[in-house]
This record gives C-alpha cells, structure tokens and sequence, in this order.
C-alpha cells in the first residue's frame, strides 16, 4: 500500500514550473545586452583615452555578479528583484560614462551627450565628411547664413581654403587662428594651441587676403575698410547647423591685412576665481583683496596669457545686482549679467582712451575694470579717482608682480600718489598642463632638487615625450597631438597691498617690497609654477620655457629662473 505522504513531495516534473520559462530569458537578455555594451563600447573607449583599462573591468565584473546575484539570492519577488538587476547595471553604466565625460583626456567635441539635437547634428556632420569633397561648413553672419558658392568658381576655392584652415585650427585644439604677413607676396597661417603658437601653413599673399575677405564677410564686417581695426562675430560648424561662435578681428598694417579668428570667445572667460587654479593661500588673499572693496588692484600678465579671463573673474566676484559694475575695453569677449559694458573705439574723432575713462569714473561706479593701460594719462585718471567708494581694476601687460607695480607707478609718475591707489596686485602666466597618457614620472637628483629651488623630500617629478606605449611600440599621444600637454593651468602671484606695502612703494623700496612678500609666504609666479610641477600639473621644462625671460626683467619678483622656488 502506497503511503499518502510520498504524494505531498514535489516531483521533478512540477518543479519545473517553479520558475517560469520567460524569467531566466529575461535575465540572460538584460545582462547580455549589458556585456555587449561593455565588450563592444566601454572597452575600447577605455583603451581610445588611456583609462586604467583592468580596473574598469573588473569593477564592470564585480558590478555583474552583484545583479545577477540579486536575482537568484534576494528571498525577494522577481517583480522586485529583477528592476534591482537593472538599476545596478545602469548605474556601473552611467558611472563610467560619467567619470569618462569629466576626465580632461577627453576632447568637448567627444564627450557623451543625451542631447539628441547634438547627436543628430553629429550623424549629419559625419555624412557630410563621408561624402563632400570639398565645402564642409556651415557660416553664418550677422545677417543669416552664407551661401554656398558653385564648385569652378573663384569664391568656392577662397571658401575651400578658409574651411581648411578653420578645420586644422579646431583639430589642433587650437583656440585662435591668425593669419599674418610674413614677406612680400607671403602670409602665414598659425594657431594658439594651449598658449603657444602653432604653425598651419603658409599662403601665397593674393589668396590669404581672399581668405581674409571671406572671414571678414562671415563677420559682417566693411570689406572695403582695409584700414581700421575691426570686429565682428560669426559662426560656425560642421555640416548643417552653426554652432560655435567666433570673434573675427582684422587690421591694416604696413606689411597687410592681419586677421584673428577667436573660436568661442565667451567660453574662454567664464570661470569664477575659484576655478582660476589659484594655490589655496593665494585664494585667500584674493578674496581679501575683493572684500577690501576700493582702490587700485593691478591684473598683470603678458599677452595670450590669460589676463582678460582673470578680469572678467575679478568682475564676477561683485553682486552686480547690488552694485554699479562698468567695464572699459577695445574688444569686448562675453556680456556678464549685470554689468554694463563700455567700448572704446579708437577710430572716432577726438577719442581718447583716458577721456572716457575719467568721465566713467566720475559718476561714482561700485567696480569698474579697465581692460588695458595704453598711456600715462590713463594711469594717472585711475590714480587720482574716489579709491574710498570705487574698485578699480586695471589689465596691464607685465611679466609679475613687482614689474606691474613699477610700471603703473612710473605711469602715474607720483611715487605717493601711485602707492597710495594700490590695494592689490595679481600676476599671471599660463604654463601648458601635461597630458595625463604622456607624462613619465621619473627621480630627480639632489643636485636637480637644489638648483630648483625645491626641498629634498620630493621624490618625483614629471617630464613628457609626447608618445605613448601602443601595442608594445611609441606612437604620438592622440590626446595631445604628439605634444605631451593637453590644456593649461595658471602660475599666479596674489598679493594685498595694506598700509606697510604702501610706505616701501611710496618709498621706492622693490627690495624691501619684494622681502616682504616673502615674509607673509605669498609665492611669486616662479614659486607657485614650480609647485604645480611637484604636483604633476606641468613640467620643469615648460615652466622653464615660459619663465626664462623673467630674468632679463628689471623689478620682477620672478628674476631669478632658472632657479623658480628660490624666487
């Protein structure tokens, strides 16, 4: 007789149907659609940009099992567990994407975006590449969109060529394209890329002028005026859509016409000086120079430096809401909310730069920035203004601090006068920032450490070859462009200026002034550049690079380079 319990244990049979035929499909589906994206994208994008290839992948393993995991262990309802599963491979999904998107390795233009205007702008520019053979771009001017001229035309090559030398620009990373003179019938087309001057090509002198024309067409701009200094915006872009702005300049001189074309101008003047790059003391003093509120605080720096950046950050830490905040300037780069602009045009009648400035000032302004020093009287306007009501900064072209402060004092050409303006001075130089695939570590010597200035207790600097290992063989850094740096990074000088820096400069004093900059352990450029090499930003020979000239000048605080942390 069979025993009626034996009839209550489940059989083989019906434990199939424990689980449900469709779930297992389900997971299989999710995590094979999951590995085919880190298989097939993640991973050869880690090893496109030099991520830290095994890391990644092991963490992308580690992050799998964990959602596979959650299914078959959690004594959860699969209605539950299963959209765990999903968020868990989202999330190692999203991650990478999102650290990716924010390492400096990876250019703007190929960075990962949900923004689908951008992506079917990149489809289009892609089958435009495919396909033309010749004009790729799109402008525009002020007054709409530039036609595009028939192929056998004269105009369809100046178009062809202008589109050559704007695409080698961009791929260079460059940030400005120039073209100037160089000899009789001979212009040279270069770009500035991270600060420094790369060549493009050269162009016989009839058709640079040409191309000239044509970018000075896309800017609305007088082509008949072959004089003056003009100036005017476009855009650009690749394909069908014009995207990024531009700021096109040309001039007369005695040799031709000279054309910039300056690729996102706003971008390049929107940080806030938080993000300027300042040592944690140096932000400090900054921030106790703008809450001191009036006087004269010099903004110096050589050109192509970053001094028109570090202005607009100056004039952003002031509520313009709150305040009257006026800038002075020839060639204005970006509107900033509140703040109301004043141009100088040189050309009109009578124009004088120092005439406007005066009659700004007379009218009481909060914060007022005034983008260049061009004569003496414009210093001594500055000099003899309200400092007890107005701040006033002043962009002026020097190699440091202590040669910014000289060189406004003999402007004034009132030692007291001129010292007792002055609230604070912020010097500057950009130095390239080495590319983190190419940068080689490597121990410096005793005697390298003490001919820099830096204490023993560095055991690692940085240098670069611009090359990168690939397949166990050196090619160029794809990153970089072969230059072992990929964007800059600032070396600044911040001091406040109070009533004992006054007396050594109302006395003259630059070696007194200098000793008690020291004293208060504010570093000079040199000091702070030779820092960001300790921390891998830059290299001893880039700072050397941008540095040595300092030595040649009188009143610097920097003089002494090739030894920069002694300075």
């Amino acid at each position: 007789m069979t025993d009626p319990s034996l009839n209550t244990l489940p059989t083989l049979a019906a434990g199939m149907i424990l689980v449900s035929w469709w779930k297992p499909i389900l997971v299989v589906a999710a995590v094979a659609a999951w590995a085919w994206v880190i298989a097939s994208i993640y991973d050869k994008d880690a090893a496109r940009w030099y991520f830290k290839r095994q890391a990644w992948n092991v963490g992308h393993l580690v992050a799998g099992i964990v959602a596979v995991a959650i299914v078959l262990v959690a004594p959860l309802s699969f209605f539950i567990t299963f959209p765990i599963m999903l968020v868990v491979l989202a999330l190692d999904l999203g991650i990478y994407a999102f650290l990716r998107n924010k390492d400096s390795r990876v250019p703007e233009k190929h960075r990962w975006s949900l923004d689908f205007d951008r992506m079917a702008e990149a489809r289009a520019s892609k089958k435009a590449n495919k396909s033309a053979k010749g004009i790729t771009m799109t402008f525009e001017s002020p007054d709409g969109r530039l036609p595009s001229p028939q192929p056998e035309t004269p105009q369809y090559a100046v178009r062809v060529a202008a589109e050559g030398l704007l695409s080698a620009t961009v791929d260079l990373r460059g940030s400005q394209l120039d073209i100037v003179p160089i000899r009789k019938d001979v212009y040279g087309a270069t770009c500035l890329v991270d600060g420094l001057r790369t060549p493009i090509e050269q162009i016989p002198g009839q058709q640079a002028v040409a191309v000239i024309d044509f970018f000075k067409a896309a800017a609305g701009l007088d082509l008949e005026d072959r004089r003056r200094k003009l100036s005017g915006a476009m855009k650009f872009g690749v394909g069908e859509s014009a995207t990024q702005a531009a700021r096109v300049t040309t001039k007369g001189t005695s040799s031709g016409l000279t054309l910039s074309v300056l690729i996102n101008p706003e971008a390049q003047v929107q940080r806030r000086i938080n993000e300027l790059g300042l040592l944690p003391n140096q932000l400090d003093e900054l921030k106790k120079i703008v809450e001191d509120g009036g006087g004269v605080v010099l903004l110096a720096a050589p050109p192509d430096n970053g001094r028109t950046s570090t202005m607009y950050s100056m004039v952003r830490a002031h509520d313009a809401y709150t305040s009257n905040v006026q800038t002075i300037e020839l060639d204005p780069q970006a509107p900033i909310e509140g703040v109301r602009l004043n141009l100088f045009d040189p050309q009109e009648d009578g124009a004088e730069f120092s005439t406007l400035v005066r009659s700004i000032l007379r009218r009481d302004p909060d914060v007022v920035a005034v983008a260049e020093l061009p004569d003496d009287e414009t210093a001594k306007t500055i000099a003899r203004a309200d400092h007890d009501h107005t701040r006033t900064y002043l962009s002026m072209r020097a190699d440091s601090a202590l040669a910014a402060i000289q060189m406004f004092c003999r402007a004034v050409g009132d030692q007291e006068l001129a010292a007792k303006a002055l609230r604070g001075v912020v010097a500057q130089r950009m130095l390239r920032r080495l590319s983190e695939n190419a940068k080689i570590p490597f121990q410096p010597t005793p005697e390298m450490l003490k001919k820099l200035g830096l204490p023993p207790e560095v055991k690692t600097l940085y240098r670069t070859e611009g090359k990168v290992l690939i397949k166990d063989k050196l090619e160029p850094d794809p990153v970089s462009n072969g230059t072992g740096y990929f964007g800059q990074v600032g070396a600044f000088a911040v001091h406040y200026i109070d009533d004992e820096a006054r007396k050594l400069i109302a006395a003259n004093d630059i070696s007194g002034l200098r000793a008690l900059f020291r004293q208060r352990k504010q570093p000079s450029i040199n000091t702070a550049a030779m820092q960001l090499v300790v921390k891998g930003d830059t290299s001893v020979e880039e700072v050397l690079r941008v540095l040595h000239n300092q030595s040649k000048g009188s009143g610097s605080s920097d003089r002494k380079s090739p030894a920069p942390a002694s300075a």
